[in-house]
């Protein structure tokens, strides 16, 4: 897979309705990551965090910032991003791996997020039994929600001849249809939200 700066720019985009939507997204999986850590807190004193397809570090940075006593390793595919991240994030730790074959042992961290990763996979479905397999108690999954994800980039101006859809998305789910993948890959506790333009969900891995 080739490095592709399209999480980047949308990171420090100028845009004000990009900014904004990506402002929204972040809020919520600091939300989200920040109501599980306390709750592991109290059983571990600490939390560590996988972060699977960890692009630039861009979530990484906030949670630090957002989330005390908490270990974030990441793992990147791309040679290219993975330096972004460990030069924006020195209190994390980074490695270069493949999604589909990660080297940790099972029930590594407490928590695995896996955010806008899944799009890109020929074989997203592996990927998803990689992060259960690595995760202890919770693993968050976030992809685009279509068609919305894709009138957003119209609506900003970006892939306007491919009508918003990013040339290297494979995989295209709506809301309905990403709730419904998820379940054929887990069938525990499973919370689903959304983020505009962005399908979340919750996998509760404790028994």
């Amino acid at each position: 897979m080739e490095y592709n700066k399209g999480n980047f720019e949308k990171y420090v985009s100028k845009n004000p309705l990009k900014r904004k939507m990506v402002e929204m997204f972040n809020f919520k999986i600091v939300s989200i990551i920040k109501g599980i850590s306390e709750e592991i807190k109290l059983q571990n004193g600490g939390v560590t965090i996988l972060d699977a397809g960890c692009g630039e570090g861009f979530i990484d940075n906030i949670l630090l910032e957002s989330i005390n006593s908490i270990k974030i390793k990441g793992l990147e595919y791309t040679r290219e991003a993975l330096d972004i991240a460990k030069e924006m994030n020195p209190k994390a730790e980074y490695i270069q791996g493949d999604i589909y074959d990660m080297p940790f042992e099972d029930d590594f961290a407490d928590i695995v997020i896996c955010t806008e990763v899944l799009e890109h996979l020929q074989q997203p479905e592996r990927a998803v039994l990689e992060l259960l397999r690595v995760g202890k108690k919770y693993v968050l999954i976030t992809v685009p929600n279509e068609p919305w994800f894709c009138m957003g980039n119209l609506i900003a101006l970006k892939n306007v001849r491919r009508f918003g859809n990013p040339i290297d998305h494979i995989n295209h789910w709506t809301y309905r249809k990403f709730k419904r993948f998820v379940r054929t890959q887990f069938d525990g506790k499973i919370i689903f939200c959304k983020s505009f333009p962005w399908s979340i969900a919750v996998l509760n891995l404790e028994k």
